[in-house]
C-alpha cells in the first residue's frame, strides 16, 4: 500500500506527464505540501487544493470513505443567498431555507475567501458542495430567524438515473435525461417513442441536469433534431481534437471502452466504440497529437417534429454539453435555460485508483475556438436566469410553453 506521500508524487507525475492540461508555470508557483503524518482529511484537502489551482471542472478527486462527508443537502446561489434546492437527508432543512452564512462567513465574505473552489464568479454558476463538506456550521434563516445549524454526516444514496417521457399534449412530446451513460436506455426510449416523433410537432428535450457519459449514446435523439442528413465531421467542421496518447492513458481509457460494451448494443454504436479502441491502440505511447477520425458518422434528419427546445443549466457537462452543442447546431433548435456546466476545454476523462481515492483527469483538450472550449459553457438562445422562483415552478418549460404558444 502506497504512503500518503507516494501517492501525492504520483499525483504530481500525472499531472506532468499524462493530464493534457498540465501547466510548467503553475507548477512553479505551487506550494503543496504532503506528510505521512497527516490525517487523511488534510490529506484529501491538499489534493483538492492542488487540483483546484489547474481551474479544470474536469479535474477532481474521487473520495471512496468518510473523509469526504455527504451533507444530506444541495444549494445555490442567489445574490447574497444559498438556498437550499434539495434535502434529501437533511431533515433540519427544508426546500426554499436560506443559508446566511458558513461557519460565521457570511455567503459574500465565504465567496471571497474561497473563490478558486468556487470555480466561477457567476453565483447561479459555483459550486458550493466542496466548501460545504469541509464546513461545520451553517447559519439558516427559518421564519424570518437565523439558526445555527451543526453539519451532519449521511450514508451517501446511490444515484439513479432517469431516462423518462411523457406527452405533455396532443403535439409536444417531454424527454428527460440525467445521463448518457447507458445506450440501451437511451435507444430504448426512443424506441419507444418513435411513432410519437414522427408525427408530432414540438419535442422538449430536459438535459438541465445531466452527468454525462459517451458521446455515441445518444446520437440515435440526433436524427430527430436536424431537417435533413449531416455528417459527424460536417458538423464538427470548426473543431479539432488533441489527446495526449500516453501508455497510462491508453490503458485507462481502453478499459474505459472496453466496459461500455454491452450485450445486444446497437451495432453501428458498438462499431464505433471498437473504432475509438482500435484507434487508442494504434497511439498508444505516442504523446500528444491531433486526433484524426476516419470513421464518420451520418446523422439521418428529419422534417418531423418541426420544433426542438432543450432546456439547459450549469449542471449539465460532459456528453451533455457535447449533446447540447451539436443540438445548437440544428436550425430547428432553441435551447432554453442556463449555459452548460462549462468543463469540456478538456475532456476524455479517465481515472486513476489510488485505494482509497482515485484521481480523474482528461487526455484530451479542444482547440481554443471551438464552443466547447469555453469555461462559461453552452450559451443557450434564450437565457433564463435562475432566480429562488424556480424552487417553487418550473420557470424554464413555462418559457418554452410560451414560446410553442407563440407559434400556434
Amino acid at each position: 500500500m502506497q504512503t500518503k506521500e507516494q501517492v501525492f508524487n504520483e499525483i504530481q507525475h500525472i499531472m506532468q506527464h499524462d493530464y493534457v492540461g498540465f501547466s510548467a508555470a503553475l507548477q512553479q508557483s505551487q506550494q503543496h505540501h504532503v506528510t505521512n503524518q497527516m490525517t487523511d482529511e488534510q490529506f484529501v484537502r491538499v489534493i483538492e487544493d492542488y487540483l483546484a489551482d489547474f481551474k479544470d471542472g474536469n479535474l477532481y478527486l474521487s473520495v471512496k470513505n468518510s473523509v469526504r462527508p455527504n451533507i444530506g443537502f444541495r444549494v445555490r446561489r442567489h445574490e447574497n443567498v444559498l438556498y437550499i434546492i434539495e434535502a434529501s437527508q437533511e431533515t433540519r432543512l427544508h426546500k426554499g431555507d436560506q443559508i446566511i452564512a458558513i461557519d460565521g462567513l457570511s455567503i459574500e465574505e465565504a465567496s471571497k475567501k474561497f473563490h478558486k473552489q468556487l470555480g466561477h464568479d457567476k453565483a447561479e454558476r459555483q459550486n458550493w458542495s466542496e466548501i460545504l463538506m469541509r464546513a461545520t456550521s451553517v447559519t439558516v434563516q427559518q421564519r424570518n430567524v437565523p439558526i445555527e445549524l451543526i453539519l451532519s454526516s449521511y450514508a451517501r444514496k446511490h444515484y439513479k438515473p432517469t431516462h423518462k417521457a411523457m406527452m405533455m399534449n396532443e403535439q409536444t412530446l417531454y424527454m428527460k435525461f440525467t445521463d448518457f451513460a447507458e445506450e440501451y436506455a437511451v435507444r430504448k426510449l426512443v424506441s419507444q417513442y418513435e411513432h410519437r416523433l414522427a408525427n408530432i410537432q414540438h419535442v422538449i428535450i430536459d438535459v438541465r441536469e445531466n452527468y454525462g457519459g459517451n458521446d455515441a449514446f445518444y446520437f440515435p435523439l440526433l436524427d430527430w433534431l436536424f431537417e435533413r442528413d449531416y455528417t459527424v465531421k460536417e458538423l464538427q467542421r470548426n473543431e479539432t481534437m488533441f489527446t495526449n496518447y500516453t501508455v497510462r492513458n491508453c490503458e485507462l481509457m481502453i478499459g474505459l471502452l472496453e466496459h461500455y460494451i454491452e450485450p445486444d448494443m446497437n451495432a453501428a454504436i458498438e462499431q464505433m466504440i471498437e473504432r475509438e479502441i482500435f484507434l487508442v491502440e494504434q497511439h498508444r505511447g505516442q504523446g500528444m497529437i491531433e486526433v484524426t477520425e476516419d470513421l464518420d458518422v451520418t446523422i439521418e434528419g428529419r422534417p418531423i417534429p418541426q420544433a426542438i427546445y432543450v432546456l439547459t443549466d450549469t449542471h449539465c457537462g460532459s456528453s451533455g454539453e457535447t449533446f447540447v452543442a451539436y443540438a445548437k447546431k440544428s436550425p430547428k433548435v432553441t435551447v432554453v435555460g442556463r449555459a452548460t456546466m462549462g468543463i469540456m476545454a478538456t475532456c476524455n476523462v479517465v481515472t486513476a485508483d489510488f485505494g482509497d481515492i482515485a484521481l480523474n483527469y482528461s487526455m484530451s483538450k479542444m482547440n481554443e475556438e471551438s464552443e466547447l472550449a469555453s469555461t462559461d459553457g453552452i450559451q443557450p438562445h434564450v437565457y433564463v436566469p435562475w432566480t429562488p422562483e424556480h424552487l417553487h415552478e418550473d420557470v424554464d418549460l413555462a418559457v418554452v410553453q410560451a414560446l410553442i404558444s407563440q407559434q400556434l
